[in-house]
């Protein structure tokens, strides 16, 4: 527990991963892989590519692992950014009716809420997301957030200034539901119908083998650059719902948990097999993972585990009240 709470009052940097979103009906892996069966068409010349990834998608494949392995036309990425975006669009405004009808008050933004008032650094967040929970929940905490881009209405990416009176950094590496890029090759973010009605393309970079490409061109590159910062500053960091597969954020938690200077936290409902090595290979006991048992929480060391009863650890609204 004192882990936990030393953890928290360090103002860690914040990483987010999709189980983080999932508990809002956000889709997973096996529900988009579904959707992108049912609604991509790749034109005949396509057709023996796309075959070959419906083929491992139903062998029993995972998503992520198929997008590697499998090489896409160009055609077909837009297709599936596109596809992406449609399903995750609809849950995100879902969520947003939700806390503007003041049905759901998000943890997150309670957790902002508190690391806010703990100290007067600023918050960094670095998350895989596209959808836009992190905006919403610092909306509740009413936080204002930098994420490079200038403007009111067509906001146009022009990078971090070194100083500048937001209280979060919000650094999205893989791009946002509402970031697109236009024909002159500015990278914008607009509300949801301007683009939409446009017809722009979006700027979310999904697994495959163009991943580390795409990430090298702006914002991504600009954006990456700013969580390495991030990262080797850090007094603490606190993974939530994040599955440890992304190459982008992976090597940098190694590096510091390495350095065996700064605790680490991950919670989540189901700890991943690349989570769980990451644990087992810190020689430090200051980095720990919580995941869900039957009987409560399963708290995982780099040399052993043992099980709280009766307690969701795991959760962030279990995390928030112990913080508080």
């Amino acid at each position: 527990m004192r882990h936990i709470q030393k953890c928290l009052s360090l103002v860690p940097v914040l990483v987010l991963g999709s189980g983080a979103s999932v508990a809002y009906g956000f889709a997973g892996m096996p529900q988009l892989a579904r959707h992108l069966l049912e609604h991509v068409v790749p034109d005949p010349l396509e057709k023996v590519c796309w075959d070959a990834f419906q083929s491992a998608l139903r062998e029993g494949l995972g998503l992520e692992k198929v997008l590697h392995q499998v090489e896409l036309s160009g055609k077909l990425e837009q297709q599936i950014v596109h596809a992406t975006r449609q399903l995750l669009l609809q849950q995100d405004i879902h969520l947003l009716h939700r806390v503007l009808r003041r049905e759901v008050v998000l943890p997150l933004g309670l957790l902002l809420q508190f690391l806010s008032r703990t100290a007067k650094r600023k918050i960094k967040i670095v998350t895989t997301n596209y959808d836009r929970l992190v905006e919403y929940a610092s909306d509740q905490a009413r936080l204002r957030v930098e994420q490079g881009f200038r403007g009111q209405y067509e906001k146009v990416f022009r990078g971090f200034a070194r100083t500048h009176t937001a209280q979060i950094d919000l650094l999205k590496v893989h791009g946002s539901l509402d970031w697109f890029a236009t024909e002159d090759e500015a990278i914008v973010s607009l509300p949801d119908h301007a683009a939409d009605a446009c017809g722009l393309q979006p700027l979310m970079v999904t697994p495959g083998v163009r991943k580390y490409e795409l990430t090298h061109q702006e914002p991504f590159r600009s954006i990456i650059a700013r969580a390495d910062e991030a990262f080797a500053g850090a007094e603490a960091i606190v993974c939530i719902g994040y599955g440890f597969n992304d190459n982008h954020i992976h090597l940098k938690l190694i590096e510091r948990m390495r350095q065996g200077k700064i605790p680490i936290l991950i919670a989540t409902k189901r700890l991943s097999d690349s989570a769980r090595q990451f644990i087992r290979s810190s020689s430090a006991p200051i980095v720990l993972g919580l995941e869900e048992h039957e009987r409560g929480t399963r708290i995982v060391y780099p040399d052993r585990e043992e099980v709280v009863e009766e307690a969701s650890l795991w959760s962030l609204e279990e995390l928030i009240r112990l913080a508080l």
